[in-house]
């Protein structure tokens, strides 16, 4: 026998969400803590993110004796603020309404508005966890220059916010904080050993300060720490692999230095070396614009826009080079970890190509933002069109491309009437 499901109304979809709605603003930190104390970033909350912090940057010099009545000038060095722009961000994301569906009539437990819907609150949830992921990827390869419409726009990364110093001539070579390392590379060509001592030889070319801290935690692509550590252990002891996705590698003599990796890093040979919590990631849980909305989709009254808006940024505290110092190289993005926007397209399917087609127009290869397009399904002899695979029934169907990742699939099934 069939289990009965009980449809949510909109209204007990928007109470269940504004019960959640705290957590889904906050997962950018709930859902990443893992990552964040993998990669030992320090997580900023509530007003300490408002705060600006004075950096003191030594200009260098020597400390030496010098003859009684002579005149001493030295310049101690200068005040550098070091601010954690917040940045107010919005996502948006698709639920259908028939979607929320619960084994018991929905109800309101109790006057602090408690229920019972643990389909809904799973459903709302995942848009939590979809908005922690869009997030994420904004963490080393966000840049607000790419425009709203870009999902690597929410706020500045670490590699973007280290491209704008370099350009500002605050991360350089004569700085102290950025030092070329030989190529790292794959080749038949490199001998063993090869690439630990490239690695090696740009750790001397650290400050002696960070050479030396009691911790210095090194960011890098997986397949550099490969290279590095399969290379180490070919010198040293003649393996050719080591274990695979260990994060607690150390060297003998650089036990101090940790190397983490992690797909948001990138890809490249592109390095940073800096202290524990020196890469910060902050979130104002108290501001105004923090919000879960709710809203129609303006085609079909079924589909509902859930407008996650949050207050966030990334910051590097210190790029002294004492506690700071990058490679020079390239870093490239993996494809989106949560997948969304690895491609900008719009996709429309049947469920069996022998019961019926979608015709689409115009029939274009490329559809730009809020071009409409007509969906027309066409059903074969002895079936019928049922429904889009979203929930609306409307055929034919228009649709306004919204830029981003969209997939219909038209359900067709036998006519047992026909």
């Amino acid at each position: 026998m069939a289990t009965q499901l009980y449809a949510l109304s909109e209204e007990n979809v928007s109470h269940v969400k504004d019960i959640l709605a705290p957590d889904i603003i906050e997962s950018p930190v709930l859902d990443n803590m893992e990552v964040f104390n993998r990669l030992r970033i320090k997580v900023i909350e509530d007003i300490e993110y408002a705060q600006t912090q004075i950096i003191f940057r030594r200009k260098g010099g020597e400390a030496r004796r010098y003859k009684e009545g002579s005149t001493l000038k030295s310049t101690l060095g200068f005040m550098d603020e070091s601010k954690l722009v917040m940045n107010q961000i919005w996502s948006r994301y698709y639920e259908n309404l028939q979607n929320f569906r619960e084994k018991q009539p929905f109800s309101i437990l109790g006057s602090n508005g408690t229920y019972n819907a643990p389909v809904t609150e799973f459903i709302l949830r995942q848009i939590g966890k979809q908005f922690a992921g869009d997030n994420l990827n904004n963490l080393f390869f966000g840049d607000i220059e790419l425009g709203e419409d870009n999902p690597l726009s929410l706020y500045n990364g670490y590699w973007t916010i280290i491209n704008k110093l370099i350009n500002q001539g605050k991360i350089s070579s004569k700085e102290g904080n950025l030092v070329a390392c030989d190529p790292i590379t794959d080749s038949p060509e490199t001998q063993d050993g090869e690439n630990f001592d490239a690695f090696v030889e740009w750790v001397e070319g650290w400050h002696p300060l960070l050479r030396n801290a009691p911790e210095v935690i090194v960011y890098m692509s997986q397949k550099q720490k490969r290279l590095i550590t399969h290379s180490y252990m070919r010198k040293f002891t003649g393996l050719q692999t080591t274990s695979a996705g260990s994060e607690g590698f150390s060297f003998v003599g650089m036990e101090n230095i940790k190397i983490v990796t992690n797909g948001v890093i990138g890809k490249g040979n592109r390095m940073i070396a800096t202290l524990p919590e020196n890469l910060q990631f902050g979130l104002d849980r108290a501001s105004d614009w923090n919000a879960v909305m709710m809203s129609h989709d303006p085609n079909d009254l079924n589909v509902l826009i859930f407008q996650v808006q949050s207050t966030v940024g990334a910051r590097i505290l210190d790029i002294a080079p004492s506690k700071f110092c990058v490679s020079d190289g390239t870093i490239e993005q993996i494809e989106q970890l949560n997948g969304d926007y690895q491609k900008n397209t719009l996709t429309v399917t049947s469920n069996n190509e022998e019961w019926g087609k979608v015709t689409l127009s115009p029939q274009k290869d490329v559809y730009t933002k809020d071009e409409t397009v007509k969906l027309t399904p066409a059903a074969e002899s002895g079936y019928k069109f049922k429904a889009w695979s979203d929930g609306a029934t409307i055929s034919p169907r228009d649709i306004v491309y919204n830029g981003y990742p969209t997939y219909l699939q038209a359900i067709f099934e036998p006519d047992d009437e026909g």
